[in-house]
């Protein structure tokens, strides 16, 4: 294939709101979506027969019962393995956008996203965890990818890094890269509660990968995601994932990661004391692993760190966001 046309980058440096790294990676993640094709996405395993034959016809590999006769008996191939994965790469490589063989792809991208959303891995460092294709609809976005462009949801303005259109024009997706700040949580409450597909990016982790990943056409539709989530993921996890972007400084090791968190009265609090009894009774407990199979775990009890925030901290908003829902769920059950 030919290589994508290059491009230059402006960055704008000694700008208060945006770091050059946050500048980077928002506009490395842009040109990225505005250069979506089906070749990003369309490669399919052949050892799925059904579905690779439907997307490669006659080159697809045959199954077992076309390649070997009711006696076990091996049948003579129609084309080889070379021809084959010559014309497999050819038709992945032709594909278009209006190729009927999309809609197929993309049916069953989109059921394979929902399952994924549903088994949802505590682990976004592992290397098929946090899918784009899973959290980003596939199709083309010249038109409707923008940056930095401010719409009212459910009435609050927000200002996303980057927002995804649907075939409508209203928005459908919105990526927000993080590094020296956190998102208010006025904003969070409003996305949780959005019909939108939501991403973050912690730009320091997502930088080098990046980096590496724009030097030529790939095969594959991926960035580092930290947390995301469907529209229709079950509240209470939307919750329990934007907390855990609000604890990405509590984390130790570069690749730390949370397994498990428990809201609990604050240990530290004490109705009887005379300084403790106004501070924070709320407090958190986490289990943490850096460990890719979950082996090595570690708990951490915030109380102590959480005893001195006040009621308008994101985090304890996002707590008591948890728990009220909890608890009315609980009811309604």
């Amino acid at each position: 294939m030919e290589p994508l046309p290059i491009v230059e980058m402006k960055i704008e440096v000694y700008n208060i709101e945006e770091s050059p790294l946050h500048q980077i990676v928002k506009k490395l993640i842009y040109k990225k979506i505005l250069d979506l094709e089906p070749y990003n996405f369309n490669h399919v395993h052949t050892s799925i027969s059904g579905f690779a034959k439907s997307i490669y016809g006659e080159y697809a590999s045959p199954s077992f019962d076309e390649m070997y006769g009711p006696e076990g008996v091996r049948k003579p191939e129609k084309y080889s393995f070379q021809t084959r994965d010559v014309k497999q790469k050819e038709i992945r490589e032709t594909m278009t956008w209006d190729d009927p063989k999309i809609k197929i792809l993309l049916d069953n991208i989109s059921e394979t996203g929902r399952q994924e959303d549903r088994v949802y891995s505590p682990n976004p460092f592992e290397h098929h965890a946090r899918k784009a294709i899973s959290f980003i609809p596939l199709r083309p976005y010249a038109g409707k990818v923008v940056m930095e462009r401010p719409f009212f949801l459910d009435g609050l303005r927000i200002i996303p890094d980057i927002t995804l259109m649907d075939d409508n024009g209203k928005p459908e997706t919105v990526i927000e890269i993080l590094y020296t700040s956190m998102p208010k949580a006025d904003k969070l409450i409003k996305l949780i509660e959005s019909n939108l597909n939501v991403v973050f990016v912690f730009a320091d982790q997502a930088i080098e990968e990046l980096s590496t990943d724009m030097t030529c056409r790939r095969d594959y539709f991926k960035f580092p995601i930290r947390e995301a989530w469907l529209p229709d993921t079950p509240k209470k996890e939307k919750i329990s994932r934007a907390v855990n972007i609000l604890l990405q400084k509590k984390m130790y090791k570069d690749k730390e990661y949370i397994i498990h968190k428990d809201v609990i009265k604050n240990t530290e609090w004490n109705p009887h004391h005379k300084w403790k009894k106004n501070r924070m009774n709320i407090g958190l407990k986490i289990k943490t692993s850096s460990d890719y199979h979950m082996v090595e775990t570690e708990e951490r009890n915030l109380s102590h760190s959480m005893i001195n925030m006040k009621e308008t901290s994101t985090l304890i908003i996002l707590l008591r966001y948890l728990q009220k829902y909890t608890k009315e769920g609980e009811t309604s059950a």
